[in-house]
């Protein structure tokens, strides 16, 4: 089965659709570098930081996409794609034990966690990212945030200086496509795939752009 790319330029592929069907279709990939969805979208508007029009100030109402985790043989499928896999939120799926965690610290306790945590196959210590949510999602941010649970994009790039050999790398849960954008301004070719098409809009924009400046951390 051939499917159409919804967007592509010469470092950049994304579709839109289910990775359940997309994923077959697709060339080797060196790295999966993803953040699945955890299905802890009921806990978005419980939280201790709900406004007044019951919208959590962090997360807002919940998506639907949230409701639940990935099914189990699907992130199976997803970590075993590439050689190397990197799956944020790896503490909510039935991974097997892993050496190498990496941990975004948020520097922030009133945040619905301190820290996330992703799972990787890396034989490797445990890592651990320091950026506060302040300077990740503020008013001096890098970038805009434009989907519920994006990731920071420096964040991203740290992610990928973990496997500098990987020359295209692959994110099928794409979302705003930060991971895209991360890759492409280090210099690597990336696939994208993502099931609501708004936010394959959101990804195609930010790789239109040119190139962004590198941040040190």
């Amino acid at each position: 089965m051939t499917v159409k790319p919804y967007f592509e330029d010469d470092d950049v592929v994304i579709y839109h659709g289910d990775c359940r069907d997309i994923l077959p279709t697709l060339e080797p990939v060196d790295l999966v570098l993803t953040d699945p969805p955890y299905g802890i979208g009921d806990k978005w508007a419980k939280h201790e930081m709900v406004g007044r029009n019951g919208a959590s100030r962090l997360w807002g109402k919940g998506e639907s996409w949230d409701d639940a985790p990935p099914e189990d043989s699907l992130i199976k499928a997803v970590s075993s794609t590439a050689p190397i896999a990197i799956i944020w939120g790896g503490n909510y799926f039935n991974l097997p034990p892993s050496r190498c965690w990496l941990v975004w610290d948020k520097q922030q306790v009133f945040t619905g966690a301190d820290a996330e945590l992703a799972w990787t196959n890396m034989d490797a210590p445990v890592r651990v990212y320091r950026m506060s949510r302040v300077v990740a999602y503020g008013a001096n941010a890098e970038t805009v945030k434009t989907h519920p649970t994006e990731k920071p994009i420096g964040l991203m790039r740290w992610c990928l200086g973990f496997v500098l050999n990987a020359g295209l790398v692959l994110d099928p849960f794409m979302g705003g496509g930060t991971t895209l954008r991360a890759a492409k301004d280090l210099g690597r070719k990336a696939i994208g795939i993502e099931i609501e098409e708004r936010y394959c809009e959101i990804a195609a924009m930010r790789m239109s752009q040119s190139a962004m400046a590198l941040e040190v951390h």
